[in-house]
C-alpha cells in the first residue's frame, strides 16, 4: 500500500486523533492548575524514602521525559493511527484521574534545600523546582507517562528492541523521580495505574491483532 493509498484508507482516524492530540494537550495543562497546596495536603514519605540519596545528575533523565514522549505520540499519529486512537484515550485518562486525585487527595513532597552554584545539574535542578511546586506527587505523572510511552512500543512485534530500550529508559525516568527528590516511594504507583488502563483500551480496541 502507498502513501496515499494509506492516508485515503486512514483520513477518518487522522481527523479524530488530531481532536484528540488536542485533548492530551489540555488534559495535560489541568496539571498546572491543581499543583498548589489545598486545606488537606497530605505527606507520604516513610523512613524508606530517607534512605535514598539525591543524585542530581538524574535531572538528565528526568528532563528527557517530554521530547521521548512528543516523538512516540508523533510517530504513533503518522505510521500507526489505530495505535495512536487508544494510546491517545490512555493518556487522557491517565491525566484526568490523576488530577482528581489532586484535587481530593493533595499530596506534598519535602525537598532537599539546594541553591545554585557551580555544578551543572544541581542549577538544573534548582530550576526545577522553581518551576514546579512540590504537590501534585501521588500519583507521579512521570512514572505515569513514561510507562505509557514504553507500553506502547510492545504492542507490534517489530519494535520489541524499541519497546525494551524505553522500558529501561521508564525505569530510570522512575529512579529520576526518587534521587531528584521530586517524589516519594508510593507515588511510582503511577506507572501501574499508566500500565492499566493503557491494557484496558488495549482489550477495547482488539490491538493484538496489531501484533
Amino acid at each position: 500500500m502507498n502513501i496515499m493509498e494509506f492516508l485515503k484508507k486512514n483520513y477518518k482516524l487522522y481527523l479524530i486523533n488530531t481532536v484528540l492530540a488536542v485533548v492530551i494537550y489540555y488534559t495535560s495543562k489541568i496539571y498546572d492548575f491543581t499543583n498548589h497546596a489545598t486545606a488537606n495536603v497530605h505527606v507520604l514519605a516513610t523512613s524508606f524514602d530517607k534512605l535514598v540519596p539525591f543524585i542530581p545528575q538524574f535531572i538528565v533523565i528526568y528532563n528527557s521525559l517530554e521530547p521521548v514522549i512528543y516523538l512516540t505520540l508523533l510517530f504513533f499519529f503518522i505510521f500507526h493511527p489505530r495505535i495512536f486512537t487508544p494510546l491517545s484515550l490512555s493518556f487522557i485518562t491517565l491525566f484526568l484521574v490523576s488530577n482528581f486525585v489532586y484535587v481530593v487527595f493533595q499530596t506534598y513532597v519535602p525537598r532537599p534545600q539546594i541553591t545554585i552554584g557551580n555544578n551543572y545539574f544541581v542549577n538544573e535542578v534548582v530550576k526545577l523546582y522553581s518551576s514546579d511546586n512540590p504537590y501534585n506527587c501521588f500519583p507521579s505523572l512521570h512514572c505515569g507517562t513514561s510507562a505509557l510511552a514504553s507500553s506502547v512500543w510492545f504492542v507490534k512485534k517489530k519494535y520489541k528492541l524499541i519497546a525494551y530500550l524505553m522500558s529501561i529508559w521508564a525505569i530510570l525516568i522512575i529512579l529520576s523521580t526518587q534521587f531528584l527528590k521530586q517524589h516519594v516511594i508510593a507515588d511510582i504507583i503511577g506507572a501501574p495505574l499508566a500500565i492499566g488502563i493503557f491494557l484496558v483500551f488495549y482489550k477495547a480496541f482488539n490491538l493484538k491483532n496489531e501484533y
